[in-house]
C-alpha cells in the first residue's frame, strides 16, 4: 500500500480521546474540505479508494475511525449519533474548518444528517450513502454478518478473513482483504477478534434508536446528494437499507436535494463503483 492509496494517518486528541485521523491530499481551501464518515462497524478503510480520487481532483478528503472503531480509542462508554458529532466537529476544530463538506455512508449519513441539522453553520454539502431514512423491517438480518463478528474469536487472521470472505457480500478483492485486515486484532495466543467492541455497538444501538433520526430531514437545509443501491445485501430488493420509497420520501423533505440510483451495487460495495465517484465530484464541484 503506497502513501498516495493509503493516505497519511495521524492521531489527533479531541473530546478527551484520541481519534486516528487518514487524510489525502492538502487543501488552502476550506470549501474543498471533505469528511468521509464509516458505517456503523466499518472503519476509515472503507475510504481507501474515494480518498484518493478525490485527492487527486483537488479535494482534501479526511477519514476517521469513529471512536470505538479501527485504531481510535475505545471508551467504556460514550457510543451514539450525539457522540460522534461531537467528536468530529471538535476535530474540525482541530484542523481549523469552520465549515465542512461531509459524506456519510450508513450510520455516517445519520451523522451528517444530525450534524447539518443541529449545527447548520459547519456545514458544506452533504452526501447521504444509502442510509438516512426509516430502517425496513429486515435491516439486522441484512447487515448480521457484520454484527456477528464482533465479539466473535478467530483462532488465526486467516480463519477471520476466510469467515468474512464467506459471510460479507462483496467481491472478494484486495480493497476488502485491506479494510479487513485494518479491522483485526491481533491476541497474545494469535486469536483475532474485530477491533471494535461488540459493547459499544450495543450501546450505540440504543442510543440511536432512542434518537428521533427520522425527524431530521426536516431540519437540513445544506445543498444534500441522497444516493441509493438497486441490490439488496439479501438479494434483489431484499435487505435494501434505503429503499426507493424512502430515498424519494427524504428528497421531497430536504429541500434541493436529489437522488441518485447506483445499479449493480449493494449497501457495501457502492463505494467502489465508478459511477459513485463520478456523481459524488460533479455534485461536490457544483455552485451553490
Amino acid at each position: 500500500m503506497t502513501e498516495e492509496t493509503g493516505g497519511i494517518p495521524r492521531d489527533l486528541d479531541v473530546n478527551g480521546i484520541t481519534l486516528r485521523v487518514t487524510t489525502w491530499g492538502t487543501s488552502t481551501d476550506p470549501d474543498r474540505a471533505i469528511l468521509l464518515v464509516h458505517g456503523i462497524t466499518a472503519n476509515s478503510r472503507y475510504w481507501s479508494g474515494l480518498g484518493p480520487a478525490l485527492a487527486a481532483r483537488g479535494w482534501q478528503a479526511i477519514a476517521t475511525d469513529l471512536r470505538g472503531r479501527g485504531r481510535s480509542a475505545k471508551p467504556p462508554h460514550g457510543y451514539g449519533i450525539p457522540f460522534h458529532v461531537n467528536d468530529l466537529l471538535a476535530l474540525c476544530d482541530a484542523l481549523a474548518l469552520s465549515r465542512v463538506n461531509l459524506v456519510g455512508h450508513s450510520l455516517g449519513a445519520l451523522i451528517g444528517l444530525y450534524l447539518a441539522a443541529v449545527h447548520p453553520h459547519r456545514m458544506g454539502k452533504l452526501v447521504l450513502v444509502d442510509a438516512g431514512g426509516k430502517l425496513p423491517a429486515d435491516t439486522i438480518q441484512a447487515i448480521t454478518p457484520a454484527l456477528a463478528r464482533l465479539g466473535t474469536v478467530y483462532p488465526s487472521l486467516d480463519a477471520y478473513l476466510g469467515a468474512m470472505r464467506d459471510a460479507v457480500p462483496v467481491p472478494w478483492d484486495p480493497f476488502w482483504e485491506e479494510y479487513f485486515r485494518y479491522d483485526a486484532e491481533m491476541q497474545p495466543d494469535g486469536s483475532v477478534t474485530s477491533s471494535v467492541p461488540k459493547a459499544a455497538v450495543a450501546e450505540e444501538q440504543a442510543v440511536n434508536w432512542a434518537t428521533r433520526t427520522e425527524a431530521l430531514p426536516e431540519f437540513v437545509h445544506a445543498p444534500t446528494l441522497i444516493v441509493r443501491v438497486s441490490e439488496g445485501l439479501l438479494g434483489g430488493n431484499r435487505g435494501l437499507i434505503l429503499p426507493v420509497e424512502e430515498a424519494e420520501r427524504m428528497r421531497s423533505v430536504i429541500a434541493g436535494s436529489r437522488v441518485v440510483e447506483i445499479v449493480n451495487a449493494n449497501h457495501y460495495t457502492v463505494v467502489q463503483a465508478e459511477r459513485f465517484t463520478e456523481e459524488l465530484t460533479a455534485f461536490l464541484e457544483e455552485l451553490t
